[in-house]
């Protein structure tokens, strides 16, 4: 048992398997469903009162109960549902006349509740409370896990991330995590260690959260491994392919009670079927025992849950993360008890990564609805079960829930119905971007001003702006001051920092715009833009090498998107990387239709040829940049055999003479068919001349001077192919009607003729050979 004023029981990780004992309104409490009565908050809040005028307030197990009854009731009108009480809660709140303003004593670092926030007053009150608790108990560990919780509520509820939040947090962290071995039970150590790392998580601390979750596994010696099996994912589907699937494998039995013993009343709510006539409702493993699901303690649940957060915010937003995380959201959809958030998080997350397949998205669609149903219905579950290890079960708040069904209908062209969700929770960048797929952009500005006549805010000044949309307006250099004042009071404001840098490139501020991004993307580090524009005004700075590396970040982020991997490569050639100058080449060509870039492959041609001949680099790499660069050229002569530059560019890349001479070739054939009348004009004739006497020289040295697996007919072939080569361009250069050749054109011509004599001579002779 906890040595602490207060036990463990009142952190209120309610579940079945547990019963505490001793104080009576404690054991009342967890044997209740309902938890809390608006008389109860009516009469805990006067007494509240009564004690605080008087300066009385003790840290009493009576205080600690009232406390939690107001948190509760606080998160219900928020977060959990069902809301059938927030009507009679807040005209209770009203008649009361509280002296404090919870709008404005719950302000932090200038970041404002959102408007959709209820019974406000209700947090308030539970702060003071246990500041009182904290006051008469300062060692209490159960007091400071509660602290750490009220502080992530708080910043749920503000409009953007509080850095005088995130401090807080960071100062609970120090305190509660060396005496995680204080909380003798495996489960709450658990229960702890996942708080933090959703509370990271919540704050945009990704590594943070990760290290923190690796650190659970370790303690409870489990490891969540993904494995490729074989199976079926449609029902027409004839060959087994790998499919991914989610095993935790546990290096002992694990002291935690079971799904069933904590979380074992009342069933869950199921993923919608499909009703698809082409894909499988699962995916149908081949091994019979892979298609049965791991049944997972409740705190084991939490731990895949809140790993799947914290990868899908440090990974990529496209499909193929999408289908990496899925094996564990199906882990959890699965499990047949468990505790009730995990589940309406792990639906809500499914629906966020079905959302972009044309065969899910209605089922993703009607799901979220189902999930903002399940809010508002208060005959299914009780409060008790909704709150059952919700603290450690990623909470949301009912109006983010409500924005995701928004995003939903508007992939389905559903905007006015979205529309109408917007306007009732105050959801005003959603309003304008509805409106103005619409057609209807002047409505939203006509509403944003509305709002602002009620009550004036940033917020609403800042949308104004975005509704307006005016380019006469775009006053980059008075922005950016305001601008950093707003940062200085709060530097996590993520839109703000990205609005700076963008005001920054437009002023051409390069090392301001450095400065905005860099600090963007250490909250931020999935947007590919920011990470680009920080690259570009790197760049601009003329610091190429930490442009080239931290647009090497930027591809993790989006690696689809053609701009990023165009400056990608134009700064690796810049700053002879050439493996990614390579790579970045051939990533254009997938992503860009006929994507040829001359200039960047005669650079990275000749810059890989100079790094070869001034041996800098060992023979291993050698050898692979000559590998890398001989399949970059062999795709780009298949792509554009017709181009005569990349056809000379493969001459100089080709190992053996002879294979030099069979680029020219074609080469010089690519080059007359495309400069059409090419023999009467003296700059392209000389440059036929040139590949002409090339070729020559190469298809004869070739004789001598060849590789194992270059036969004699082959060599015969090629000076053939040479003589007819040579012979095309003499004849047309003759047949030109040149009234005067210059000088150097005439000595090369001869020179060619020379050439011609003795390529004819050598083939005759080699043909004539028995």
């Amino acid at each position: 048992m906890l040595e602490d004023a207060f036990n463990e029981h009142y952190l209120c990780n309610f579940n079945d398997a547990e019963q505490p004992e001793g104080d009576e309104r404690l054991s009342q409490l967890w044997a209740s469903q309902e938890l809390w009565t608006v008389a109860q908050l009516k009469e805990i809040i006067k007494r509240w009162q009564s004690k605080e005028n008087k300066q009385q307030a003790k840290a009493t197990t009576e205080l600690m109960n009232d406390f939690l009854q107001i948190v509760f009731a606080f998160v219900q009108n928020n977060f959990t549902g069902p809301f059938d009480k927030l009507d009679e809660c807040t005209e209770m709140l009203s008649k009361l006349k509280l002296e404090q303003d919870a709008q404005e004593q719950l302000k932090a670092s200038g970041e404002e509740l959102n408007p959709n926030v209820k019974t406000a007053q209700l947090l308030l009150i539970a702060k003071q409370m246990l500041q009182a608790l904290t006051t008469a108990q300062p060692k209490s560990k159960v007091l400071s896990w509660w602290r750490l919780r009220l502080i992530c509520l708080q910043q749920h509820i503000l409009d953007d991330l509080a850095s005088a939040m995130y401090e807080e947090f960071k100062l609970l962290v120090a305190e509660l995590r060396p005496q995680l071995t204080d909380f003798c039970n495996k489960q709450l150590q658990s229960l702890l260690l996942l708080e933090l790392a959703n509370g990271y998580l919540q704050f945009h601390r990704s590594d943070l959260s990760s290290q923190m979750l690796d650190e659970l596994c370790t303690h409870l010696q489990v490891e969540l491994k993904v494995e490729g099996l074989l199976g079926l994912r449609t029902k027409f589907q004839q060959k087994a392919l790998p499919q991914l699937c989610l095993k935790v494998l546990q290096a002992q039995q694990l002291d935690l009670p079971t799904a069933q013993a904590t979380n074992g009343n009342g069933k869950l709510p199921q993923l919608l079927l499909h009703e698809d006539d082409t894909r499988l409702e699962r995916i149908r493993f081949i091994e019979p025992k892979d298609n049965e699901v791991m049944t997972l303690p409740s705190v084991l649940q939490a731990l895949v849950l809140a790993k799947v957060k914290q990868l899908k915010r440090s990974q990529p937003k496209d499909r193929l993360a999408d289908e990496q995380l899925e094996p564990y959201t199906q882990t959890l959809l699965y499990q047949q008890h468990g505790p009730l958030q995990v589940r309406q998080s792990a639906l809500l997350l499914n629906c966020q990564q079905e959302s972009g397949q044309r065969r899910t998205v209605e089922r993703s669609w009607k799901q979220c609805e189902e999930c903002v149903k399940l809010l508002q219905n208060a005959a299914v579950y009780s409060l008790k079960t909704r709150l059952s290890f919700d603290f450690a079960a990623c909470l949301q708040p009912k109006w983010q829930v409500q924005l995701q069904l928004v995003e939903l209908l508007r992939s389905l062209g559903m905007t006015k119905s979205a529309l109408d969700i917007c306007l009732k929770i105050h959801a005003w960048q959603q309003v304008i971007e509805c409106y103005t797929s619409l057609e209807l952009r002047h409505k939203a500005a006509e509403i944003i001003r509305q709002e602002i006549e009620k009550q004036p805010t940033a917020l609403l000044y800042c949308l104004l702006g975005d509704a307006v949309d005016d380019p006469k307006r775009a006053e980059y250099a008075e922005a950016i001051g305001h601008y950093e004042i707003s940062l200085e009071i709060n530097s996590l404001q993520e839109s703000i920092l990205l609005r700076c840098g963008f005001s920054a490139i437009q002023l051409e501020r390069w090392e301001t715009a450095v400065k905005y991004y860099l600090a963007y993307t250490h909250l931020e580090p999935n947007g590919f833009e920011s990470w680009n524009n920080l690259g570009k005004a790197l760049i601009k700075l003329g610091d190429k090498p930490r442009a080239h590396r931290l647009l090497g970040e930027s591809l993790k982020c989006n690696y689809n998107n053609w701009k990023v991997w165009e400056n990608y490569m134009l700064v690796s050639v810049d700053t002879t990387h050439w493996e990614d100058a390579m790579r970045a080449y051939t990533r254009l060509g997938e992503l860009k239709q006929h994507f040829l870039d001359e200039e960047v492959l005669t650079r990275i041609v000749y810059g890989i040829a100079r790094q070869l001949q001034s041996d800098c680099s060992s023979e291993a790499q050698s050898k692979s940049l000559q590998r890398r660069l001989n399949q970059l050229m062999a795709a780009q002569c298949v792509r554009h055999g017709n181009e005569p530059m990349v056809w000379e560019l493969a001459a100089l890349v080709a190992v053996t003479p002879l294979k030099k001479a069979e680029r020219l070739v074609k080469s010089y054939r690519a080059y007359t068919s495309k400069q059409l009348g090419w023999e009467t004009k003296s700059a392209h004739a000389k440059k036929a001349l040139s590949l002409c006497l090339e070729l020559s020289e190469l298809s004869q040295a070739a004789i001598k001077e060849h590789s194992s697996d270059e036969s004699e007919v082959m060599i015969t072939s090629g000076l053939n192919s040479s003589r007819l080569a040579v012979t095309s361009c003499l004849g047309a250069l003759k047949r030109a009607s040149l009234v005067e050749v210059p000088a150097e054109q005439q000595q090369q011509m001869q020179l060619l003729e020379q050439q011609l004599t003795q390529l004819t001579n050598i083939v005759q002779q080699r043909m004539q050979r028995p």
